[in-house]
């Protein structure tokens, strides 16, 4: 059996373009790489523009 590797969605914020990339991870908000913005806290900010998660229709997920 082989392991197969789940890409992740990342995530742009509306307010200013940051995109979360799960990949990544964010190193200022203390998130670790490997983190899908769906496990996020929702009291996690964006690290650009300091918007909260759990802001309706802020963040949107990219598709690749």
């Amino acid at each position: 059996m082989t392991q197969q590797t789940v890409k992740l969605a990342r995530w742009v914020c509306l307010e200013c373009h940051y995109i979360y990339d799960p990949a990544k991870g964010d190193k200022k908000g203390g998130i670790p790489p490997g983190v899908p913005f769906d496990d996020l806290p929702d009291t996690w900010r964006c690290p650009e523009c300091n918007v909260l998660k759990a802001k309706k229709g802020v963040f949107k997920r990219l598709d690749d």
